[in-house]
């Protein structure tokens, strides 16, 4: 007796599709989107409205050289993901996809296309192995930091009381003054070691990160116009409150904002857009950073949240370390991602916290 193949009403069928840990698609024969499940919506941030019964090319435009989802430049079946970068709604997704073609002929679904998206699965990793690092450079840093911070000021003391008794007009009255400006410089770099060292305790409190953003937009926007950068505000208008140090994350703001300037200096876009997704079972509020500036070079992409490593002449390399700090405290996450038509993208992800938890 031959075993009877199991039949699954189509509401069951949905309901198991939409319980998978990565994004499906549906496709009929002209490439029209059927369905997407959960995860799909969630990793597109959209609603089955917007998309159903559109062809997928138009939806996801192919941002991978020699990759297209357009119905005459069907994909080979792929027996293992690709890494293809697709544009969905402005947002630049980087996706592990695969194209699974439907089995027999005549069948309303044509095609399924599997991904996932390789940011919400190598950040953390990434991430980590990032705060990892560290550690061990922390320790000493503050060490470092001691020692010379104790000396300067013995040394500025010094010199203005020399400076204190000489003409101001003289020579050497103004390279004493320079002297004291490179103090400066040099009490600067060892505040900022401090502080990647021993980070301040955050005291954070539920709010929109709305206004943090505005703030910060608007104080820097005499530096915009000086720069010849258009600022494009792209605000979800229904962001839910999350867990934030308003000061120490104004400060994360400004110094992601002054790197997307400097990365202009002949002028460009700089856009900010601020959204909710889901990530697995959790809620999260993500802030990006989008300018059209020069990138970062491939051979030092890993390098950028480094302590000491900078490509700016005057730079201390300690910014993005102490701000990938900062958001560590938050219980976030900041990646940072070259854009395919140029330009860079710095990705903060916050955590929505549940029902029964506080800033305490």
């Amino acid at each position: 007796m031959s075993p009877r193949a199991a039949t699954v009403e189509p509401d069951l069928a949905h309901q198991l599709i939409d319980l998978l840990d990565f994004g499906l698609i549906a496709l009929g024969p002209e490439h029209e989107i059927l369905f997407l499940n959960r995860k799909a919506l969630e990793t597109l941030d959209t609603k089955p409205g917007k998309l159903l019964g559109r062809a997928v090319g138009d939806v996801l435009l192919s941002r991978t050289p020699g990759f297209s989802l357009w119905p005459d430049h069907q994909p080979e079946p792929m027996e293992d993901p690709r890494e293809v970068m697709l544009e969905f709604e402005g947002r630049e997704l980087l996706l592990h996809l695969r194209w699974i073609p439907a089995l027999g002929e005549g069948e309303q679904v044509a095609a399924l296309v599997a991904f996932e998206d390789i940011n919400d699965r190598v950040s953390e990793i990434e991430f980590q192995r990032r705060v990892d690092r560290f550690a061990s450079v922390g320790e000493l840093s503050a060490v470092i930091a001691h020692e010379i911070r104790n000396p300067l000021t013995g040394i500025r003391t010094t010199i203005q009381y020399v400076a204190g008794k000489m003409d101001n007009e003289s020579p050497l009255s103004q390279d004493l003054r320079d002297s004291i400006g490179e103090l400066d410089r040099i009490e600067q770099f060892t505040t900022d070691l401090l502080q990647f060292a021993r980070p301040k305790s955050i005291q954070p409190v539920e709010q929109d990160v709305t206004p943090i953003l505005e703030k910060v937009l608007d104080n820097l926007e005499q530096q915009f116009k000086s720069t010849n950068v258009t600022v494009k505000r792209e605000f979800d208008d229904d962001l839910p409150s999350i867990l934030l140090d308003p000061d120490a994350i104004q400060h994360v703001f400004w110094n992601l904002i002054l790197n997307s300037i400097d990365a202009m200096p002949d002028g460009g876009q700089f856009r900010v857009s601020s959204s909710s997704r889901h990530y697995r079972s959790k809620r999260a509020v993500e802030v990006a950073f989008h300018d059209t500036g020069c990138g970062i070079p491939e051979e030092v992409l890993d390098k950028v949240f480094d302590p000491f490593f900078t490509t700016r002449p005057n730079g201390t390399g300690l910014g993005l370390s102490i701000s990938l700090q900062i958001v560590k405290q938050h219980g976030g996450r900041i990646n940072m991602r070259n854009r395919s038509g140029g330009g860079a993208t710095f990705r903060l992800s916050f955590p929505v916290p549940v029902e029964g938890d506080s800033g305490s």
